[in-house]
């Protein structure tokens, strides 16, 4: 009776332990999320951005004049990160405009108050996403460091994640959209889009990153983003792709217990990026005057 109580107590606990489902949102966070942490320049083999939560990806681009554009053009690469910059645009021009229509602040102010807020909306939106990114808790800690080429080589290992294809609704029918597709990049997706599932990891990237069409002139080229990135992996780090795959496929066999950090033997460098990227000042010690969490540095 006692064993029989166990197994029921289990049983009915193992929905509350599973896994939670990666969404299409979650992409688009964590995509714009590796965006404004880093921007590699495979010249000087260096990393281009502040490893900082600051929106710099959007605000601070070409001097910021192409705020409304969504910033850098790697955040309209595809529809699911160039979805979370325009809401995160939106957000800001929302509250830039009340803030201006009350006329007790000049535009640069209103500048600078409405950047605060979507920075402090755009971190409660990674927080999210990175909870069911990981199974896990987000760091409770912040890190003064500077991004390193592991941590960038971990994340770019997670593209197992990506979808190379999602379902969208058009023209009142349920449609196939190609995520690769660059003349569809450009694609507002639509709350109950952004909210779909997306197939969890399993060591493989789809098949649509392996011969990804970069538009170009005269001639667009070709690239497979699973050589880009086991190049720099290989180069940059200690690691190799196809070994942090084996453990994604190990990882994504469990449903239930266990969390990425914990599970593989490179996760600690996400929460490590993580903890970097909410830390409120720079790594020259200057003060992050966009971000408004409360945890000291170290």
């Amino acid at each position: 009776m006692k064993i029989l109580s166990v197994l029921l107590l289990l049983l009915f606990s193992l929905p509350a332990l599973a896994k939670k489902p990666i969404r299409v949102v979650d992409i688009g966070v964590m995509g714009l999320a590796s965006h404004d942490l880093f921007q590699w320049n495979a010249e000087t083999r260096e990393n281009e951005e502040n490893g900082r939560f600051d929106l710099s990806t959007i605000f601070d681009y070409a001097n910021g004049t192409k705020i409304y554009q969504g910033g850098n053009p790697k955040n309209s690469s595809n529809a699911a990160v160039y979805s979370i910059t325009q809401n995160i645009v939106s957000f800001y021009a929302g509250k830039k405009a009340t803030l201006l229509m009350s006329r007790t602040v000049t535009e640069e102010q209103a500048h600078i108050i409405a950047r605060k807020q979507t920075v402090e909306y755009f971190i409660g939106m990674v927080r999210e996403s990175y909870v069911r990114f990981t199974n896990a808790g987000f760091p409770n800690y912040a890190l003064a460091q500077s991004v390193t080429d592991e941590e960038q080589g971990v994340m770019r290992a997670l593209h197992d994640i990506l979808p190379g294809k999602i379902m969208v609704n058009r023209n009142l029918t349920q449609e196939t959209l190609l995520v690769t597709d660059f003349k569809l990049a450009m694609n507002q997706l639509s709350p109950s889009e952004m909210m779909q599932n997306v197939k969890f990891f399993d060591g493989k990237y789809d098949e649509e990153y392996l011969h990804v069409v970069i538009p170009g002139f005269p001639d667009s080229r070709i690239i497979n983003l699973k050589e880009i990135d086991g190049a720099f992996i290989a180069e940059q780090t200690n690691y190799n792709l196809d070994n942090m795959l084996v453990e994604l496929h190990f990882y994504g066999k469990f449903p239930f217990f266990g969390n990425l950090i914990t599970f593989t033997s490179f996760g600690y460098h996400l929460e490590n990026l993580f903890a970097k990227g909410i830390c409120n000042k720079y790594v020259d010690g200057s003060p992050n005057p966009w971000n408004t969490v409360a945890i000291e540095c170290y």
